[in-house]
């Protein structure tokens, strides 16, 4: 990616597929499964935030790895975390009264009722500023893409795919820290 050799498949994904149909689904349109050469594909833009996920080549079958990159971030290319994405929704929770109120159920329907982030966004955020709104959504974007790595590499029904991650902001919302969490959960 430091070349800048990346292929662009924005759009790619609007609703998350079911979990068990993740894999399959993400092979049909991206070929994470049948064509494992190593490639960055571009698969979200929100101004200057882009999301691209990487195929590794050999590690498994499916697995891809989600980056994030913004020129106004530090680092500018990172892998995001469980922590990253926590932290967000602690801060973003503080920036309104309506994302205090709405993030936890824009965060559950992402997740567990698959519903894209651009219906979610209009159903909770519709009235906050512009600037509020693309925060927010970097947010579920993100979020969408680490839920679908999760479906992939830790497919339901042996494993809990994006459950696990819903379960980290069902957490926060009641209260735990993120220090409790890494004690509480085993991502994994």
């Amino acid at each position: 990616m430091s070349r800048g050799e990346y292929s662009k498949m924005v759009g790619v994904v609007d609703r998350l597929p079911e979990p068990k149909a993740t894999r399959a689904e993400l092979d049909s349109k991206i070929g994470i499964c049948r064509d494992r050469s190593p490639r960055v594909i571009l698969v979200e833009v929100v101004e200057d935030y882009m999301i691209f996920i990487a195929i590794p080549g050999g590690k498994s079958d499916c697995d891809f790895i989600v980056w994030r990159y913004s020129p106004k971030l530090k680092p500018q290319l990172k892998i995001p975390t469980h922590d990253d994405l926590g932290k967000v929704f602690l801060e973003l929770k503080k920036k309104h009264e309506q994302i205090d109120e709405f993030l936890i159920n824009a965060t559950i329907r992402l997740l567990r009722d698959r519903i894209s982030v651009n219906e979610i966004i209009q159903r909770y955020f519709k009235d906050l500023d512009d600037m509020l709104k693309s925060e927010i959504k970097k947010f579920l974007i993100t979020l969408k893409w680490i839920g679908l790595q999760e479906d992939v590499n830790y497919p339901p029904p042996r494993y809990m795919g994006s459950k696990m991650s819903l379960s980290v902001y069902a957490l926060l919302e009641i209260g735990f820290s993120l220090s409790e969490l890494r004690r509480v959960i085993r991502y994994r």
